[in-house]
């Protein structure tokens, strides 16, 4: 056996060494007795487990390479929704808005006939394209049959083409007004057309845009759809590069805290395996590689990091005691309970996302909650393999006090001798904190989350410059009891969208209106007016499909598009709040007056799923809680455990509210990662700590210094892979993934200091003198915990 019996056994002596509490007062889900054969399977050496493992890996690896990145797109709703049975009804109304706007310099003269023909080409070859429902053009615009207008119908000149933007609807997005740059809406199907796929499309459209104009010239892309598809793309190509860098960093910071290579290998073997069979759980599940499930290899990796670290920490501190053969039991038996307890809270943290109404979010809980488990169930057996043959150190050995020993005596300092301070210090800090929260802004809408050096920024400039921004919404009319056949309704429509015009932050707006009494003045002299010609049209008048999705023949509705410009979210929010107000007010005796489109869609989604990954978190607090009472048998203990992971949490709402970052999916989930990672320190502080009172007649403030020096190394290490590889993302060109870098990093520094300072200070100021019984010296079944 390697366990003493007896509390006065001989042995090692000396601060890290002490006694196995009973197993009747073991720590956590696993008493001693089940550590200890877990521990005595794990430390056999034999080449069947190898084997095993091996066989394992190799097919988990048969089923990662069925792993597919979901080319389906960026989408926060689900079609049950209201807002998304709302939007669906706008479609069938008025056709599918969500549209790509094309702009390319043509290099020609508008009255050369070669130029119309290129366009019909060019919209011929792109309709032959799969998922692509329409393209509008200028060639299209001009062939549009107009009654009492025939002078528009012939050749292109420039006053033919001034005259068609101001009768139809539109084409201030076909043609720039000093007419050498053409443009070209075009709908798609967003359920075939949509991240990768979309991206793919777009690119061959470029090329045949490309190859119909002499020389050749370049042609650029704006539009929601692309928005959504670069948000996709950025956002998990970031979520690769944070994998990447916590792999770096952990195995550059095993090799620091350990003094040797083999340190470094042994986490970059565990943390690749662990990414293989995570990738092979994608792909047993049919799970495919998307923006949420992406984020599930950086958790992983660093999960994996963390586990090895504590077990090679504490395999260190055994070999240096000189335990020689029994180190790798007792490594075993000290951190399993611990371990596993910190894989389960961050688990549940995850799992809990499976509330949600997306199935996007819903499947990266699952990912990262079972790849979380995965890499801590791997580390056990690897680590067994690799220690006694990677590492081998003499008792006593371990080197000179490094930079990571001075910082963790430098933490030491504050909550130790200085406890009331350090309290009074974190109280100020959260209160400093919760006062930015009210500056938080939830951000409704996906307004050009890029900074200006990406590719889509500068073709978003330039089609922005010469033709539209992209973005628009629809403001839609539905008539009671034929209140459209009145005269004075379409004065007070024209008066209306003149001011709507006027706005600041109103680029254009494209309606039926000009047509209607551009039309009703063309003849007037037969007395027609602007209701006339709009029954006209909604009795039987050859309307061309210029026109459809701006008015509804069966209901009578009429739809108006607000082009705006790139703005904040809060201000698109206030400007829609005031068009939607000035309708009311001015035509809402005689209408039904509704926002709609693909904008207002994506801002219920992105409203909605705030609200859910909200209630997620909370969900997780009182999960993770429950957890820790289980884990430290103690309610106290467990909410205790609470107040250092406050800081992190307050942290992250802080930083959001004084540095305005915008409350976002992306942003609300840096409070869900912290809450679930930061925690796993006060698990290892505070189960050592109960190992050191369950021993009995020590004081508690020795009981916490003797905790603190156990792990302090080890969590500052694990803090430092999570810090950096989160600072990573801050050089991201993409402000949702810099914003995420931001309160990650910040987060993770509030979560050591809460549990290196503020909780030695909290457990001494508050008189927490734990009742537990010293253990008898005749116990039948004692053993070393170091």
């Amino acid at each position: 056996m390697i366990f003493k019996r007896g509390r006065n056994s001989s042995g090692p002596a000396g601060p890290d060494h002490g006694e196995f509490p009973e197993s009747g007062q073991g720590s956590g889900i696993f008493s001693f007795f089940q550590r200890e054969k877990i521990a005595a399977v794990l430390a056999e050496q034999g080449r069947g487990r190898t084997f095993i493992l091996v066989l394992a890996t190799l097919v988990m690896a048969g089923f990662a390479f069925q792993t597919r990145l979901d080319n389906s797109g960026v989408s926060f709703g689900t079609g049950d929704a209201e807002s998304a049975r709302a939007h669906q009804a706008f479609v069938r109304t008025f056709g599918i808005d969500d549209y790509l706007l094309l702009a390319v310099a043509h290099g020609m003269e508008i009255p050369d006939p070669d130029l119309r023909k290129r366009i019909k080409k060019i919209r011929e070859s792109i309709t032959g394209l799969d998922g692509i429902l329409e393209v509008t053009d200028l060639e299209k615009a001009a062939s549009t049959d107009l009654p009492g207008f025939p002078e528009l119908s012939g050749p292109w000149t420039p006053s033919v083409i001034t005259g068609l933007g101001q009768l139809l609807p539109g084409v201030s997005q076909l043609v720039s007004q000093d007419m050498k740059i053409l443009g070209l809406v075009i709908r798609i199907d967003n359920e075939r057309l949509n991240g990768f796929r979309l991206e793919n499309r777009v690119s061959r459209i470029k090329k045949i845009i490309r190859e119909a104009f002499p020389g050749h010239p370049p042609s650029f892309a704006a539009g929601l759809p692309v928005l959504r598809a670069a948000f996709e793309r950025y956002n998990l190509i970031n979520a690769l590069i944070f994998g990447g860098l916590g792999l770096v960093f952990g195995t550059l910071v095993a090799f620091y805290l350990f003094k040797t290579l083999w340190a470094s290998v042994l986490v970059l073997i565990s943390s690749l395996i662990s990414l293989v069979w995570v990738l092979g759980l994608m792909g047993l599940l049919g799970i495919r590689i998307n923006l949420a499930s992406g984020l599930s290899f950086g958790f992983v990796l660093i999960a994996s990091c963390t586990t090895v670290f504590h077990i090679l920490s504490a395999y260190q501190a055994n070999i240096k005691a000189g335990h020689g053969k029994n180190a790798l039991a007792r490594t075993y038996i000290q951190i399993l309970s611990p371990c596993f307890m910190c894989a389960l809270t961050t688990a549940a943290g995850f799992f809990s996302l499976c509330i949600s109404p997306v199935p996007m979010v819903r499947q990266a809980g699952v990912v990262i909650g079972l790849g979380v488990i995965l890499s801590f169930c791997l580390a056990l057996p690897l680590t067994s393999l690799g220690l006694p043959r990677l590492i081998k150190q003499t008792p006593g050995s371990g080197g000179l006090p490094d930079r990571l020993d001075r910082a963790a005596r430098i933490l030491k300092l504050p909550g130790f001798h200085f406890p009331r301070a350090t309290l009074v210090l974190g109280l100020v800090f959260c209160l400093a904190m919760a006062l930015g929260i009210p500056h938080i802004r939830t951000n409704r809408h996906l307004a050009l989350p890029m900074l200006n050096r990406t590719p889509e920024a500068k073709e978003m400039a330039f089609i922005r410059e010469h033709l539209s921004t992209g973005y628009s919404f629809s403001l839609v009319m539905a008539p009671r009891s034929g209140s459209f056949d009145s005269r004075q309704f379409w004065y007070d429509l024209l008066a209306f969208e003149k001011k709507i015009r006027e706005m600041e932050g109103v680029e254009s707006l494209d309606s039926v209106t000009p047509l209607v009494f551009r039309t009703a003045l063309r003849f007037s002299h037969a007395g027609i007016m602007p209701e006339q010609i709009y029954q006209q049209i909604r009795s039987g008048m050859p309307v061309h499909g210029m026109i459809t999705p701006f008015l509804d023949k069966d209901s009578g509705a009429l739809r108006l598009v607000v082009h705006i410009r790139d703005q904040s979210p809060d201000q698109i929010e206030a400007l829609l709040q005031e068009i939607k107000d000035r309708a009311e007010k001015s035509l809402g005796r005689r209408a039904d007056i509704t926002l709609a489109g693909q904008m207002i869609y994506l801002r219920s989604q992105t409203t909605g799923l705030v609200a859910s990954q909200l209630r997620t978190l909370f969900l997780a607090l009182g999960v993770i809680t429950l957890f820790m009472m289980v884990q430290l048998r103690s309610p106290v203990l467990g909410l205790l455990s609470l107040v250092p992971n406050v800081l992190p949490l307050m942290t992250v709402f802080g930083v959001m509210g004084w540095m305005e970052i915008g409350l976002d999916p992306l942003t609300i989930f840096a409070a869900v990662i912290s809450f679930g990672l930061s925690v796993d320190d006060s698990i290892h502080y505070l189960t050592a700590f109960r190992y050191e009172l369950l021993k009995g007649g020590r004081p508690v403030l020795l009981c916490l210094g003797r905790a603190y020096d156990r792990t302090a190394r080890a969590l500052i290490s694990t803090t430092a892979v999570l810090f950096f590889s989160s600072a990573g993302l801050v050089f991201s060109s993409f402000s949702h993934v810099f914003s995420l870098g931001v309160l990650v990093a910040a987060a993770s520094l509030a979560a050591l200091a809460g549990d290196l300072m503020v909780l030695p200070a909290l457990v001494q100021k508050t008189g927490l003198m734990y009742k537990h019984r010293a253990i008898p010296t005749n116990s039948k079944q004692t053993g070393s915990y170091d």
